[in-house]
């Protein structure tokens, strides 16, 4: 009506009225916003779990052979690598003479002072039952047999303990090869041709490929 006034305290209501209703709802939206960032990150980290799963051979958590082959083939890319193939001596008597939760700390134990030893830039992988597969960041033979010989005799030193506080001493045999102009398969291939010389001529060996 003219001349009606609107008290004060009705302005103030209808002004903060809206907000009062928004407020609410902007924090509901947050809120689940925050939830499904939350969701999203699980998520996320469970893909990447299961994808380490996947690739890591779970006893002793070196690359499984199909992840092996892929991440060398993405380093080969970038800078020259030579292959070894590492397989542990009498791996079969451990078993039949110990038994096989031995055998398996035998592979857990030789497989941790290879990825330590290898170096940073190396891949090492399981490829058999008692074979792992090395590729080094090494740019000549030299280098590598230098680096493979390095490797034999840290696990030759280091007797692992197994059942009633004995103690079992492990030796491997090691091959040798270059990869240059041959697929990831061949050079793996020579280098466990290489490997089974060692273990012709004694075991606890390193050779390389002819």
């Amino acid at each position: 009506m003219p001349g009606l006034e609107v008290p004060l305290a009705w302005w103030v209501i209808g002004g903060a009225l809206p907000v009062l209703i928004a407020s609410p709802i902007t924090y509901a939206l947050v809120r689940q916003s925050e939830r499904i960032a939350a969701l999203h990150a699980r998520l996320s980290a469970a893909n990447i779990e299961l994808r380490r799963r996947v690739d890591i051979d779970q006893l002793t958590g070196a690359w499984n052979r199909a992840a092996f082959t892929t991440h060398v083939s993405r380093r080969r890319e970038t800078m020259p690598g030579w292959f070894l193939v590492v397989d542990i001596d009498s791996f079969k008597g451990i078993n039949d003479a110990f038994g096989h939760a031995a055998g398996d700390a035998a592979l857990r134990h030789v497989c941790l002072l290879l990825i330590a030893g290898a170096g940073a830039e190396a891949l090492v992988g399981r490829i058999g039952g008692e074979e792992f597969a090395i590729w080094l960041a090494a740019s000549d033979e030299s280098t590598a047999v230098r680096l493979a010989d390095e490797l034999r005799r840290a696990i030759a030193a280091r007797p692992i303990a197994i059942i009633d506080g004995r103690r079992l001493s492990v030796t491997v045999s090691i091959g040798v090869a270059g990869g240059d102009g041959l697929g990831i398969d061949d050079a793996i291939h020579r280098a466990d041709r290489a490997m089974y010389r060692a273990k012709q001529d004694g075991r606890n060996r390193v050779r390389r490929s002819a």
